[in-house]
C-alpha cells in the first residue's frame, strides 16, 4: 500500500474548501484493485446488478448500487479507514455511508452524463444539509479519452441549484447552466488506477462518453455527517448508522467475503423503488 492511513494536510483541506474537491492520488495499490476490475470485466453475475439509465443524449449508462455494506469486497472498500479518515477530515466529524455505487463505463460507450450536483437530489430525500463528500476511487485509469469525470470548480459555493428531469435522470436547470460554464472552470478529472476524488454535495460534475476500447471502472461513495442524514421516511436506508471502521491492512490479507454480494444491490422485485432510487435519485454516479 502505497500511502498509509493519514490526515490530509491542512493546505489539502483548505483547497477542497475552496474548490470543492481534492484528488488524492495512489491511495490504493492496482493488486489491491485487481479483483474487483476482473470482475467488472469478466464477471455475468455483477452485469445483471446494473440498472440501465438513460441520459439527455439517448445513451445508456448503467449503474450497480447498494446501501447494505456486506463483507465482500465491495463492503469491505468503503469503511477502510485510509477512506475514512481522510472524510472525517474534510468533514471535521463522524461520518456514515450514505450509499455506493458501481459504474462500469464500457468501452465505446457514447453515454454522457449532465451536469447536476448530488444535493440536487438529495435535498428532496430529506437531508437539510449538503454534509455529504462523495469519494470516486478509480478502479482503472480515468481519462479524458474514455470519459473521466468532470467537475466545475468552486460550483459548490453557490448553493444548491433548482433540477430538472432529463432523460431517465435529473440535471441541473440548463438555463443557468449556461451562465455557470461561462464564469466557472472545468476541471476534467483525470485519474491514475488507485487515486481518489473527493467532492462536496453541490460540487457540480458530469461525465462524456468512453471513445477508447477498454472499460472504465469507478466506485463511488457517499458519507454524509449525522445532521445530513434524511427525515423522510422512504429513504430510511440512507439514515444514520454507525460506520465500523477497517484496517488498511484487510484487502491484502484477503480478509472479505467473495467480490460482491447480489444481495447488496437493488432486484427485480424492488423495481418500483429502484427506479426512484436509480433513474432520479443516484445519477451523481459517473
Amino acid at each position: 500500500m502505497k500511502n498509509q492511513t493519514m490526515p490530509l494536510t491542512q493546505e489539502q483541506i483548505s483547497q477542497y474548501h475552496q474548490d470543492g474537491y481534492l484528488i488524492a492520488p495512489n491511495i490504493f495499490d492496482i493488486e489491491e484493485l485487481e479483483p474487483l476490475l476482473t470482475a467488472c470485466e469478466n464477471d455475468p453475475e455483477i452485469w445483471k446488478a446494473e440498472s440501465p439509465y438513460r441520459m439527455s443524449n439517448g445513451k445508456l449508462n448503467r449503474i450497480m448500487f447498494y446501501a447494505h455494506l456486506s463483507e465482500s469486497l465491495l463492503g469491505v472498500l468503503p469503511r477502510l479507514a485510509r477512506i475514512v479518515d481522510r472524510v472525517e477530515a474534510l468533514l471535521d466529524e463522524e461520518c456514515y455511508h450514505f450509499h455506493s455505487k458501481l459504474v462500469r463505463k464500457e468501452a465505446y460507450n457514447q453515454g454522457n452524463v449532465d451536469w447536476h450536483q448530488g444535493y440536487g437530489t438529495w435535498y428532496h430525500y430529506g437531508c437539510l444539509f449538503p454534509t455529504q463528500v462523495t469519494c470516486a476511487m478509480a478502479i482503472t485509469e480515468n481519462t479524458k479519452a474514455n470519459g473521466c469525470m468532470q467537475v466545475i470548480k468552486k460550483s459548490h459555493q453557490m448553493g444548491r441549484l433548482n433540477h430538472l428531469q432529463v432523460g431517465d435522470t435529473d440535471a441541473a436547470d440548463r438555463e443557468r447552466m449556461q451562465e455557470v460554464l461561462k464564469q466557472l472552470e472545468v476541471v476534467d478529472c483525470e485519474m491514475q488506477a488507485g487515486d481518489v476524488l473527493f467532492f462536496h454535495a453541490n460540487t457540480l460534475h458530469a461525465s462524456t462518453p468512453n471513445n477508447t476500447d477498454k472499460i472504465r471502472v469507478i466506485l463511488h461513495s457517499t458519507y454524509s455527517t449525522i445532521s445530513g442524514q434524511p427525515y423522510k421516511k422512504d429513504w430510511q436506508h440512507h439514515a444514520y448508522k454507525p460506520l465500523e471502521k477497517l484496517p488498511n491492512s484487510v484487502i491484502k490479507e484477503g480478509k472479505y467475503d467473495g467480490i460482491f454480494n447480489q444481495n447488496d444491490f437493488f432486484q427485480e422485485n424492488d423495481k418500483e423503488q429502484a427506479s426512484g432510487l436509480v433513474f432520479r435519485g443516484f445519477q451523481e454516479a459517473q
